[in-house]
């Protein structure tokens, strides 16, 4: 049943007036079902008081009886996010105001941290999956798979991920302490914070007339940045064209589609599923570019980037290369409270990300928890820097060339 709480509280107070606290209440939490209340009433008060009723009643309880007094502020936002922990999903969470503004802010590309992604992952912790190039974090030597502990001394689980990227961000010019695990050790590290500006694009030419795009992630601008450095490097002479996907933890699922319109001849990209079973296709129209291409991944492929590889795998559009992808196959909305209310004027500039679908490469291959097996399988070399996977890129195009 769907109940708007607030036209209900009037009723009461209405009630209250007419029939007194006696008629209306047989208990200081109950009911008598009068003549004020009609049957559909009643089963309204019903619905709240069994569905809110132990809520209020251990909040009171606390606010009375805790040994000094009660921030009931902070009880309600930590019961809101304590409603999106009880799905048990990492990527689903209550995101405060202050956590709202600054996620907007790192979406439109620029702001003050250290310049790294990480996701809460299916084991309930704060996984690195992106360090960005010159930044607070790369010169602190973090990287890809380390798995963030505390932020200035304060622990944080994996579902616990806006509030932790919060505290990291920060003013320009001010530190924030960072305590991360690799390989089971411990490791603490402090860094000055600085402006961040995520050009999730960046490109060049190789050798043998081969272009060489790697995009970081999937951000507000990313489609456009690709189509220009597509297009300078065609311009350039380019015969054919790697694309570096390693190390993409994601983002705007609509830019990879952008990007894989670029790419594929039309057809489909990845369909979705959502709670009632309702499928959705994300599909590309009529041409693409004319040069042959191959994808580079690896464990840290993931979401969007997942998407993109997907479909032009799927398609036999180009030639994934690398290791397994990170196998994170679901989608995330952010709903400001503006839209998520519904029950009364609370619009408080908070929000609610929720995972509200799964992705389907398009031959129906399910990819969360499982990833993407590139037609290549290349390893790495610990302790070796000899980029493996760029050679076998460069010498599979070179075979696609003419």
């Amino acid at each position: 049943m769907y109940i708007r709480k607030g036209a209900f509280v009037l009723f009461l107070v209405v009630a209250l007036i007419l029939g007194g606290v006696g008629i209306l209440f047989a208990q200081r939490v109950g009911v008598s079902n009068s003549s004020l209340l009609t049957d559909e009433e009643y089963k309204e008060y019903q619905y709240l008081k069994d569905t809110y009723g132990k809520f209020d009643d251990i909040k009171n309880f606390v606010e009375e009886y805790y040994y000094i007094d009660v921030d009931s502020n902070a009880i309600m936002e930590s019961s809101y996010s304590g409603l999106l922990d009880g799905l048990n999903d990492p990527y689903s969470e209550y995101v405060s105001a202050e956590e709202y503004a600054d996620y907007l802010a790192s979406m439109l590309g620029e702001y003050s941290g250290v310049g790294m992604s990480f996701y809460g992952n299916e084991d309930d912790v704060l996984e690195v999956v992106k360090v960005y190039r010159n930044s607070p974090a790369k010169q602190a030597g973090m990287q890809p798979g380390d798995i963030i502990v505390k932020v200035d001394g304060k622990e944080y689980s994996g579902s616990e991920s806006s509030e932790a990227a919060s505290n990291i961000r920060g003013k320009e010019g001010t530190s924030v302490e960072l305590t991360y695990r690799r390989s089971g050790v411990e490791h603490t590290v402090t860094m000055v914070r600085a402006s961040i500006q995520v050009d999730t694009i960046e490109y060049k030419m190789l050798e043998d007339d081969l272009g060489y795009i790697l995009i970081d992630g999937f951000e507000s601008a990313t489609a456009k940045d690709f189509k220009e450095a597509l297009d300078d490097l065609t311009a350039k002479g380019a015969k054919g064209l790697i694309i570096d996907l390693r190390d993409n933890g994601g983002g705007l699922v609509d830019q990879s589609i952008k990007i894989a319109d670029m790419l594929m001849e039309q057809g489909t990209v990845v369909y979705t599923e959502d709670h009632n079973k309702k499928k959705d296709y994300y599909t590309t129209s009529a041409g693409r570019t004319e040069l042959p291409y191959v994808v580079l991944v690896n464990e840290y492929t993931a979401s969007a980037s997942e998407i993109l590889s997907a479909g032009i795998q799927d398609n036999n559009e180009g030639i994934i290369i690398g290791t397994k992808t990170y196998g994170k196959g679901i989608i995330q909305s952010l709903y400001p409270s503006s839209m998520v209310q519904d029950r009364g004027s609370w619009d408080d500039g908070s929000a609610v990300k929720i995972t509200i679908m799964q992705y389907f490469s398009p031959s129906g291959k399910t990819i969360h928890k499982v990833g993407i097996t590139p037609d290549y399988i290349v390893e790495l070399v610990e302790g070796d820097e000899t980029d493996y996977q760029l050679q076998k890129a460069i010498e599979v195009l070179k075979t696609e060339v003419k």
